[in-house]
């Protein structure tokens, strides 16, 4: 990746972690009964698979440890470099890095491969955000954080980092794209 990024190419990085996650509204009295509630598309087959469940919890705590670490050590080999979680900054050449989030989950999740289940989930995610980029529907994301407020943890983690972050900033959504079982199969 600092081979690609130092030769000028840009480069897309996912997390399979929960990376932005919603704060509910301040201005009700009730904007406290919506915390930890699942963000609009995380739902799969009728089941809610809340962020703030179990798995996704783990994930999140070590997915944002692992994402300002990974942001702190590029940061401390290009000091100049631009990071965004907008798939228009990046595409236009305002931003290097785009960092977005992989939800492999449900009927997404791949069937695991001879390297073990997560190189399985990470083609499949790596696959989807390939399609997406061939497609042009980066800038559709099948998660949202909905009507509460973003909490954009990519923001914050580059912010750690002493990244300069293109706009979007701490209150916008990150793009997150789910697998779909078409992904799970052989994989580029």
């Amino acid at each position: 990746m600092l081979d690609a990024l130092s030769s000028g190419a840009p480069v897309a990085l996912g997390f399979e972690a929960p990376i932005v996650v919603p704060v509910s509204p301040v201005d009700t009295s009730e904007g406290w009964r919506t915390l930890g509630r699942a963000r609009q598309g995380e739902t799969g087959g009728g089941q809610s698979r809340p962020w703030s469940a179990g798995a996704g919890s783990g994930a999140l705590t070590t997915g944002l440890v692992q994402l300002a670490w990974m942001l702190d050590w590029l940061a401390s080999q290009m000091s100049t470099l631009r990071v965004t979680t907008s798939p228009s900054h990046w595409t236009a050449g305002q931003a290097e890095l785009f960092v977005w989030e992989a939800f492999v989950s449900g009927t997404g999740k791949p069937v695991p491969s001879a390297t073990g289940q997560h190189a399985a989930d990470a083609a499949a995610a790596a696959d989807t955000f390939a399609d997406r980029l061939a497609a042009g529907t980066l800038g559709t994301s099948d998660v949202t954080c909905g009507p509460s407020s973003a909490f954009n943890l990519v923001a914050a983690a580059a912010a750690f980092a002493g990244m300069s972050v293109v706009p979007p900033g701490l209150r916008s959504d990150v793009p997150v794209y789910r697998t779909r079982p078409g992904d799970a199969g052989p994989h580029r």
